[in-house]
């Protein structure tokens, strides 16, 4: 896996992935707690950016090299961080198939 380091969209998910999940910073409930931030977010463009961001993510277009960097976490293979990026989206957006949220566009603003 190879990280397009020049889509907004996942440095979007990246950026909030680093400052609320950060592994030295986790605390008990942080999973819901990172998943009602993440629907709250004022600004409906950098929510849509951040969803759109986490599918490609979970789509192959992030690397664990830079999910590890950006949030110290440490997985051992592909699988297990893409294990780990599957159930943080069912936090977030339920059963929701996040090849749907790449089809979606962006709000005119």
């Amino acid at each position: 896996m190879t990280t397009d380091t020049n889509d907004p969209e996942i440095k979007t998910f990246l950026e909030y992935s680093g400052r609320m999940m950060h592994v030295n910073a986790l605390f008990s409930g942080w999973e819901e707690n990172f998943a009602t931030r993440m629907a709250n977010l004022r600004t409906e463009s950098t929510r849509e950016s951040f969803r759109r961001g986490f599918a490609k993510s979970l789509s192959g277009g992030l690397s664990p090299s830079e999910y590890e960097r950006e949030t110290g976490w440490e997985f051992g293979t592909d699988g297990e961080f893409l294990n780990h990026l599957h159930r943080l989206w069912v936090k977030c957006y339920g059963d929701a198939d996040p090849a749907e949220s790449l089809t979606w566009h962006q709000p005119s603003t």
